[in-house]
């Protein structure tokens, strides 16, 4: 996190005005140091992030742009500006550091049943999301369950497709819901119907959740391949015995929730059922569709939905009561959003009917994917199932890209669900355990400024701030436990040829408690100050990269600031002391620098006495920035005009003006 202001000294402050005197230029008093402005292009906002789960610890990132490509892609070299992991109930509250001109971020997470990205506005200094429970619809219950159980039993499903024998649970839900402006549910509140769906927001679930999540991706969250866990239908699919503890069972009830989904596409899912022991004609089987659109965190939190068994013939009323002795398999219905229209389209022109236009094309066209993988192409198997033994219940993951010829990425984690029975009939130990995490994880963002120097201090000179620009990158890694252990500072010079006369060379000091283990500085002169290239005119399009390394526990990710202190050294002699050091607004010189020339001159704490210009600047999340033209000061007409505006109106950090450095025209 880069520190907005560092103040210098009250030592340094007492030294520069008595240096007054001293200035060769004339240039009058030294204003107070509250008189001249920092120049800051960055700005703290306050996150505060409640997720709404007790016992899950997940990541996030936010990002300062959209990483999300049209079709549901992310972005390639889209990276967050912050990321962190929240506490073990899901909840973040601390302060960031985020470009000036930031109004809306994109608060987005890979963690399963964690929302996949939601557009923030940043309002009074503060990003804030907040998990709300939602109104579920379910469906009109006929009859009310004889027991306490809140699940209701069904008349007739929804018909999707009668000549394909799709049918769905849902019923009267017109279209999906926003919250924030953002699709969160794909159902919508509806007065006329009772609770077929609710929420799981128990402890062991969140427990579940994070065992879950660290199985199947890595140590970053990132997807991999999990196809070694792919199971027969033996094991995927749930077989309802005929006896229970030695006696006969009756029926069981069965819960489907819904806990994530992070494939591209817009996907539908179901379940199908046949008496066990028998060989199912998939195509003479209804499929009863349970979640109608899941994709890219929809639905954002564990959803539980009871399923319904219709009958021996599928001809009867719907009821929660499973006789032993049926099977019940899984279906997929891939990439629905081909009739839909996609991402491309208006969200809220998206109804049921035609969701499930899209629904019926996809199985139509045999595209859809069955837990019985005999039904597949290439008879692929398609799922995952594997056991949680700290609850008993059985996960179960789709690839939605099984049927695919050019193939998959092998995640099977774009669709996540784990199944509950009632009894608890469906636990079986030949599919693979979902481990304990005994490792933290490891996240990283990435922050980016250019940085510009005049080097004609302290006497002034054009102002065109473009003597010496270096551009950096910073990446941050950061695990689970809430520590750094990479910070690698990468700087490419992009000042033009011939922009300076003098030999400038480039540096940087942290905090001394922010050095860790240092590497790739070209001269190291205190062990937390360090100098990178010699010459910026010699550097023009070269690289350079400090990696700082840091045992677990030893530097906090909250807060973090290691008071990076840039500066530029003019005529530049190795080793040499006393020497002339140009700074960023209000920062200290180091105590190599020429301490006389402080104040003098057209000097104020790296400012003109005017406070108009600075000497250096940080321009905070731009790369690529274009250079103000030779010998014109910046803030003149074609370069950067609206630069004036900004420091008339005192170097806001929002709001209007905060972007000046984007527009060079």
């Amino acid at each position: 996190m880069r520190k907005s202001i560092y103040l210098l000294s009250a030592a340094m402050l007492g030294l520069m005005a008595s240096c007054v005197d001293k200035e060769p230029g004339g240039g009058g008093d030294v204003p107070e140091i509250n008189e001249i402005p920092g120049f800051s292009t960055v700005k703290d906002v306050a996150v505060n992030i409640d997720y709404g789960y007790d016992g899950y610890t997940t990541s996030f990132g936010i990002y300062i742009e959209n990483p999300y490509n049209e079709n549901g892609t992310m972005k390639e070299g889209v990276e967050p500006y912050f990321s962190a992991f929240t506490d073990e109930n899901s909840s973040y509250n601390a302060s960031v550091s985020l470009p000036a001109y930031a109004e809306t971020v994109y608060l987005c997470s890979s963690s399963v049943g964690i929302p996949r990205c939601l557009e923030l506005n940043v309002v009074d200094g503060a990003i804030n999301y907040k998990f709300e429970v939602p109104e579920l619809p379910g469906t009109t219950p006929a009859v009310r369950a004889e027991s306490d159980d809140p699940c209701y039993i069904v008349t007739t499903p929804e018909v999707v497709n009668n000549r394909y024998k799709l049918y769905g649970l849902y019923d009267k839900i017109s279209q999906m819901t926003f919250v924030d402006g953002y699709r969160i549910y794909y159902w919508a509140s509806n007065s006329d119907v009772d609770d077929l769906y609710s929420l799981d927001m128990s402890r062991e679930t969140s427990g579940l959740l994070w065992r879950t999540q660290n199985m199947l991706t890595d140590r970053r969250g990132n997807k991999q391949d999990n196809s070694q866990y792919t199971s027969d239908s033996e094991d995927t699919n749930i077989t309802i015995p005929t006896t229970y503890g030695g006696e006969e069972l009756e029926s069981c009830h069965l819960d489907l929730v819904f806990i994530s989904a992070t494939g591209e596409y817009e996907n539908a899912m179901g379940y199908y059922y046949y008496k066990t022991g028998t060989t199912p004609d998939i195509s003479s089987l209804p499929k009863y569709v349970v979640f109608p659109l899941t994709t890219d965190g929809n639905p954002n939190h564990p959803v539980k939905a009871r399923l319904q068994f219709y009958g021996e013939n599928y001809d009867q009323a719907g009821t929660d009561d499973f006789p032993g002795g049926y099977t019940v398999g899984w279906v997929l219905f891939p990439n629905v959003d081909r009739t839909v229209g996609g991402w491309s389209h208006s969200y809220k022109s998206w109804n049921l009917r035609v969701i499930n236009e899209g629904i019926a094309e996809v199985y139509g066209d045999g595209m859809a994917i069955y837990s019985n993988s005999e039904y597949n192409r290439n008879q692929k198997k398609g799922c995952i199932t594997l056991n949680d033994t700290e609850t008993g219940r059985v996960v179960i993951g789709f690839e939605d890209q099984t049927n695919n010829v050019n193939g998959s990425d092998n995640s099977f984690d774009d669709i996540l669900f784990y199944v509950e029975s009632n009894p608890d009939v469906i636990y079986n130990e030949d599919r693979p355990d979902i481990p304990e995490p005994e490792e933290p994880t490891y996240d990283t963002y990435t922050t980016y400024a250019t940085l510009a120097f005049e080097d004609i201090w302290p006497t002034g000179g054009d102002y065109d701030l473009n003597d010496v620009i270096v551009e950096q990158t910073r990446t941050v890694t950061h695990n689970s436990n809430g520590f750094i252990t990479e910070i690698k500072d990468s700087f490419v010079v992009t000042n033009l040829n011939g922009s300076a006369d003098y030999v400038d060379a480039f540096g940087f000091k942290v905090a001394s408690n922010a050095v860790g283990n240092a590497s790739g500085a070209l001269a190291v002169e205190e062990s937390n100050q360090f100098i990178m290239f010699d010459n910026a005119q010699n550097a023009i399009g070269q690289a350079y990269e400090l990696v700082r390394t840091f045992e677990d526990g030893e530097l906090a990710n909250e807060g973090f600031d290691d008071e990076f202190n840039p500066f530029i050294v003019v005529n530049y002699v190795a080793g040499a002391k006393n020497r002339t050091e140009v700074h960023l607004p209000k920062y200290a010189a180091t105590s190599w620098a020429n301490s006389e020339q402080q104040g003098t001159a057209d000097d104020a704490y790296y400012v003109n006495k005017n406070g108009k210009y600075p000497f250096a600047i940080s321009l905070e999340g731009v790369r690529g920035w274009e250079p103000v033209t030779e010998e014109v000061t910046i803030g003149s007409a074609g370069e950067y005009p609206q630069y004036n505006n900004w420091v008339e109106a005192g170097c806001p950090t929002s709001g209007q003006y905060a972007d000046w450095y984007l527009n060079k025209e």
